[in-house]
């Protein structure tokens, strides 16, 4: 195999293709790229078994061939040719020995192995297909990535789910705690069975994907396939099945209350630093039009309160309390001039949704239970 490359083409490749390594693995092979070369076009692949990359790119070949060479090695030589004047690499393997060459004398060289030995990637050729636009995909994940979890004993609420039915794709995500749902419309669109997508492959696909790209998601029962023009991403799917999440949304409302979004969490900044450092607990106090935001901390000894014009309907008083961290996270999302929040009781569950047409997103919030003074 023998080709020559722009450095920066390759950088860009090989920083794709590498968050597929495993930081450390017991199966040398996976600690590997492969990359083979038919006529003017390089594939670079990598795998950990769960998650594997495959990036093509055009490349001046010279000699067709395949070879398995160290990731990190590789990866780490090439980046760091930073000299401006080197602006193309050329690698020549043969018997296995990669020579890669930057400049007259500017040389290296790797020992690799037999490519037959990299694990083959899935085939997923009848699965159940969708197409998105890049930038589709990213609103779906942007609103509900943030409320994935981490618990380790229950994955199949670490990831996403990605659900197409009645004309709408829709992407859901919850850690029991918090809730975000997005959706678009899509005449066609259909998965007749939702499926659960690691984080860590959703924040891969939106990195190398160009905002105007089309990207083509084909399911099986066990893995997905994001595929772009220079870029294939499959991963195996978290087993489900996801929880029952429309069961715990509310679709009646004893009181709402609207308030300008960037107030609402400023004044939550205002206050949310005299809370308690693990629960991160403020306390909403409606009275009329009138919000009160209030933290304390009894085990330092001091509190904050900040109050804001708001439109409150609902009869009384009304007292409820909130991980502000997880709140302004929220409104951080909202991206409207103004936030509409639903409830009913002081531990039911809180909707938030942005005010405006044709939004397609929502949040939900689960309350502190408030201890009174």
């Amino acid at each position: 195999m023998k080709f020559s490359i722009d450095k920066t083409v390759l950088q860009n490749v090989l920083k794709s293709a590498i968050t597929a390594v495993p930081n450390k693995s017991t199966i040398q092979v996976l600690n590997n790229f492969s990359l083979r070369l038919e006529g003017n076009f390089l594939e670079v692949s990598a795998t950990d078994l769960d998650l594997g990359i495959r990036v093509k790119v055009e490349v001046q070949g010279e000699r067709d061939g395949a070879v398995v060479i160290n990731a990190r090695k590789f990866s780490d030589l090439i980046n760091n040719l930073v000299d401006p004047s080197i602006t193309t690499i050329s690698l020549d393997v043969q018997d296995y020995l990669a020579k890669i060459q930057w400049s007259e004398r500017g040389k290296a060289s790797i020992t690799g192995f037999d490519a037959s030995d990299f694990p083959p990637f899935p085939e997923i050729e009848n699965g159940e297909t969708l197409n998105l636009a890049a930038s589709e995909l990213a609103f779906l994940a942007e609103k509900t990535l943030f409320a994935t979890s981490t618990d380790s004993t229950r994955l199949n609420l670490n990831g996403v789910y990605l659900e197409a039915k009645d004309g709408k794709i829709s992407m859901v995500a919850t850690d029991g705690h918090r809730l975000g749902r997005a959706s678009i419309d899509q005449e066609g669109a259909n998965l007749e069975n939702g499926v659960i997508i690691p984080k860590k492959v959703m924040q891969h696909i939106l990195h190398i994907a160009k905002s105007d790209a089309n990207i083509e998601i084909r399911t099986s029962a066990t893995h997905i396939l994001f595929n772009t023009d220079s870029t294939q991403v499959i991963s195996k799917l978290y087993e489900g099945p996801y929880p029952n999440y429309r069961a715990v949304i509310p679709q009646n409302f004893e009181r709402t209350m609207q308030a300008n979004t960037l107030e609402l969490q400023n004044k939550i900044r205002s206050v949310i630093s005299m809370a308690n450092a693990r629960t991160r607990q403020i306390r909403l106090q409606m009275d009329g039009n009138n919000l009160e935001l209030s933290a304390t901390d009894p085990d330092v000894g001091g509190d904050s309160r900040e109050a804001l014009a708001v439109t409150h309907n609902g009869e009384g008083s009304f007292c409820i309390g909130f991980n502000g961290q997880y709140l302004s996270e929220i409104l951080g999302l909202s991206k409207s001039e103004e936030i509409v929040m639903k409830m009913n009781a002081p531990i039911g569950a809180c909707v938030i949704e942005p005010v405006g047409e044709n939004m397609g997103f929502s949040f939900l919030l689960m309350p502190l239970r408030l201890v009174e003074d």
